[in-house]
């Protein structure tokens, strides 16, 4: 019996060593490359087509488990938006464009998740949607700019443009999804969209000009190529 405690301790080491060493516990880093829109007070539509801009980012993402991983990224980009692509807002011939900058962390859900190895140490292809909600900060300094008649300028604005006192520190929550596809040991592409509701209404430069009461949104679509970092020896 004594001689059998230290192996059986032995044995039981070992099979948690090797537990250990198939959990998805892992590291990647990738980069994105998209476009953005924009909704508010200077919009046509939810998402305009013909106010498409391009985004970029870059992202780290930890996998605590098949099914869930906590994400960090830094993506930018530009926004704008223009009252001539709008029947009834193209009489007040307000437009804007700017820069965002947006530094965020979010939680996502896998649903599909799998082992990335399997017993034997060979790859498994899978594919897997995803959904994730987080929280951030994005940067972004607006210019706004009246281009109608100079006599009707005092008919339209109920203030004059650039507007004072509106924000350029916006905090912000991104909820989306996408959909992963891990084909390879160490790469993995996919196709990632967001909206990002800012709780302000100043985003486009304009607010009481606007509807001050209804908030600004962007949005971020685009493709990912991401690189697995770290893993299980196998």
């Amino acid at each position: 019996m004594k001689q059998f405690l230290p192996a059986l301790l032995l044995l039981s080491a070992l099979n948690a060593s090797a537990q250990w060493r198939h959990q998805p516990h892992y590291w990647e880093a990738g980069v994105m490359l998209g476009v953005t829109s924009y909704s508010g007070d200077i919009t046509a539509k939810r998402i305009d087509l013909q106010e498409l801009r391009p985004g970029y980012g870059a992202f780290v993402r930890y996998h605590v488990s098949k099914h869930f991983a906590f994400k960090g990224h830094v993506y930018g980009g530009t926004i704008s938006g223009d009252d001539k692509y709008s029947p009834v807002k193209a009489p007040r011939s307000i437009k804007f464009g700017t820069s965002i900058f947006e530094v965020a962390t979010s939680l996502e859900w896998h649903m599909f998740g799998r082992d990335r190895f399997t017993g034997t140490g060979l790859h498994n292809f899978f594919i897997t949607p995803y959904a994730f909600a987080g929280v951030g900060v994005t940067f972004a300094d607006a210019n706004a700019e009246y281009y109608g008649p100079p006599e009707r300028r005092d008919d339209l604005l109920v203030v004059p443009i650039p507007e004072e006192g509106l924000k350029s520190t916006f905090l912000l929550a991104p909820v989306g999804g996408g959909l992963r596809l891990d084909f390879y040991e160490r790469f993995i592409v996919g196709l990632e969209g967001g909206f990002r509701p800012v709780f302000s209404d100043d985003i486009d430069g304009v607010s009481k000009n606007g509807n001050p009461k209804s908030n600004d949104w962007y949005y971020f679509f685009g493709a990912t190529i991401s690189y697995v970092l770290t893993g299980p020896d196998y």
